[in-house]
């Protein structure tokens, strides 16, 4: 962090998108819910539901057994989540959280409540006491995952030593905003992305390309008003030196690709689009995305 900052202008994300993801529904496609159906009787699913901290919290394990690999996704409808988790590759806990808000509604938990992120941990052990009897017996591998407003929680996450070392990958669905610098330095773009907000977002995509963490991101072509996923991304990139390279003849889901970059495991995924329709494709298809980074 250098020693001196210049003021950030506040983030705020249009209130649209911080409501917008948790009315979507599953994909209607009658051949994607019907093999939901029979992906959760043949894996004997298991799902709850609580309160915690003004939000609503979802889990669904894939099996009674299932705490090896633990994912927390922040922001979206849990039959979204439930359709994304059928169609991916992921064995393991999924724990959805969100929260009625904007970004600063993710955020805000983490930042009040230290214990708050071992306590969605602790759900994996307690969901396996119910079910088995007997607590789980390793140390999950934990993979943060967020879309739109969720990146809020992520970056309180990773502020805290302790719980940025305990995460092992991140995934973000067109999810990283950030506050612009007030203000221009002479010479230096006008748009400057708070590196206040991004400290820790670069830290962990540092890790990765050396490949000692796990990071996917993917952004739309959308503007914001604010610092908008692709200058978050430009910023990460030319952080750690990366360029991107033109990647328009492939199609993830309905996102029309346009550029990608990726050095040891941290890869950038740049989607065309400028809509509100774009930007929920990320969600929509996000377990693309999750298996882009449970491959690596």
């Amino acid at each position: 962090m250098p020693s001196k900052l210049l003021p950030v202008v506040v983030l705020l994300v249009s209130s649209w998108f911080a409501f917008a993801a948790l009315s979507v529904h599953a994909v209607d496609d009658d051949a994607v819910v019907d093999s939901l159906t029979e992906a959760r009787r043949a894996s004997q699913v298991v799902e709850s539901t609580r309160a915690v901290a003004k939000g609503q919290v979802t889990v669904i394990r894939t099996s009674a057994t299932a705490n090896r690999e633990v994912m927390i996704h922040f922001h979206g409808a849990v039959e979204t989540m439930r359709t994304a988790l059928a169609r991916s590759n992921f064995d393991g806990t999924l724990i959805i959280v969100n929260f009625s808000g904007l970004s600063s509604a993710y955020s805000k938990p983490f930042e009040t409540d230290a214990n708050l992120f071992d306590r969605l941990l602790q759900m994996v052990d307690t969901a396996q006491q119910n079910d088995l009897g007997q607590a789980a017996e390793q140390v999950p591998n934990v993979t943060l995952s967020s879309f739109s407003a969720g990146y809020g929680s992520i970056r309180e996450i990773l502020s805290q030593p302790r719980n940025f070392d305990r995460v092992s990958a991140i995934v973000t669905a067109d999810s990283i905003y950030a506050g612009l610098v007030a203000g221009s330095i002479a010479g230096a773009p006008e748009r400057i992305v708070s590196q206040v907000n991004m400290q820790d977002f670069l830290r962990f995509a540092t890790l990765a390309s050396r490949g000692e963490k796990k990071f996917v991101l993917s952004h739309s072509s959308q503007p914001t008003s604010y610092a908008s996923t692709t200058e978050t991304a430009d910023y990460l990139l030319h952080s750690l030196s990366m360029s991107r390279t033109s990647d328009t003849d492939s199609k993830s889901g309905a996102l029309q690709s346009v550029s990608q970059a990726t050095r040891g495991r941290f890869t950038v995924l740049g989607f065309a689009g400028e809509s509100a329709e774009d930007h929920l494709q990320h969600l929509r298809n996000i377990d693309l995305f999750w298996q882009r980074c449970f491959a690596e």
